[in-house]
């Protein structure tokens, strides 16, 4: 029984330590693929946290959902922070509208609408004040056209 115990521990430590993660190299906005900045890391094909102070991520959902959600997103920063901005982003020629908030030494950006007709929500946190194109960095270049 001894011998049985140790043989599947064994097994599981090489198992285990014989996995290696999936390297995400490109984000998927949509069907639009992005590629992660060199020397940054993706959580999953919908999230980058912590590049060079920028943390973006977007998720789905249908337009009822989306109106609840963002609504209630917005409500709760509200109560905490009274620094709201509306925002228009453009990402891949479709308008994205929502609030800027600004945190201590950084900025919120919560943004919704629609790319390829699929309802979307965008959360951006970074260090930079994005009051126009010129404002985007390489990374957000590729994920936003315009920004007023």
């Amino acid at each position: 029984m001894k011998n049985i115990i140790t043989i599947v521990l064994l097994m599981a430590t090489f198992t285990f330590y014989g996995q290696q993660q999936k390297k995400i190299s490109f984000l998927d906005l949509v069907g639009n693929c992005i590629q992660v900045p060199r020397g940054c890391e993706a959580k999953s094909q919908y999230e980058l946290q912590a590049c060079n102070g920028t943390s973006i991520k977007w998720e789905y959902y249908g337009d009822d959902m989306l109106t609840a959600v963002f609504d209630q997103i917005i409500s709760t920063f509200e109560e905490s922070n009274s620094s709201k901005t509306p925002v228009t982003f453009s990402s891949f020629g479709h308008e994205l509208k929502g609030f800027k908030f600004k945190m201590g030494t950084s900025y919120q950006y919560f943004l919704r609408g629609k790319i390829k007709d699929q309802p979307v929500m965008i959360n951006l946190g970074t260090p930079t004040n994005i009051s126009g194109k010129a404002d985007l960095d390489n990374f957000l270049g590729m994920v936003f056209d315009e920004v007023s």
